[in-house]
């Protein structure tokens, strides 16, 4: 289930290690975000391979999953495709030196292997946008409301604001002729 020991990908040396798995990882992915509605199971495809003391992953992954509206919190299908590319440091070597790989993920002398399954839950997870809407959210700039109050933008609340804003000192000159408009 996306978890190989150490020793088993070392045999790859000259040509990488494929894979390709359908897991089913919404038990997972409720217990670490409660908000997730569903999720269909996950596919992930990709290959490990072996350079200078580090495994490399590149790793596909397809998603679908369905998600409360941020805004009306009505369920909303999102499809998530993504890339996930990591390197795993399993000869221990000083990583310091090597700009290659923006992640690289130490290898625990205790339990030697290479855990990608995490590496997914965790990209799925980051890969949830922070605004989810509707379809009829996104087009018709529907807001949330209700009795005496509603939900109103930030560009609304800015223009608002520039009206409300009336410098004290030129509200006192308002009703200086106030006499000559009659």
């Amino acid at each position: 289930m996306l978890n190989w020991d150490v020793q088993e990908v070392r045999k790859y040396k000259d040509k990488p290690f494929d894979f390709k798995e359908q897991l089913d990882v919404e038990k997972d992915l409720k217990e670490r975000y409660s908000d997730i509605i569903s999720a269909q199971p996950v596919d992930v495809s990709g290959n490990l391979f072996n350079d200078r003391g580090l495994v490399i992953s590149d790793v596909k992954v397809a998603i679908k999953l369905t998600v409360p509206s941020t805004r009306s919190l009505d369920p909303v299908d999102l499809n998530l495709e993504f890339r996930i590319n990591e390197a795993y440091n399993i000869d221990n070597i000083d990583t310091e030196e090597i700009e290659d790989y923006a992640i690289i993920i130490p290898i625990d002398d205790d339990t030697p292997t290479i855990n990608v399954y995490e590496s997914v839950i965790d990209n799925i997870l980051l890969n949830i946008p922070t605004q989810v809407l509707t379809e009829k959210e996104k087009t018709e700039d529907i807001m949330p409301s209700g009795k005496n109050w509603t939900v109103i933008s930030e560009d609304e609340f800015k223009k608002q604001k520039e009206e409300e804003h009336v410098n004290p000192e030129f509200a006192k000159l308002k009703n200086l002729f106030k006499d000559e408009d009659q």
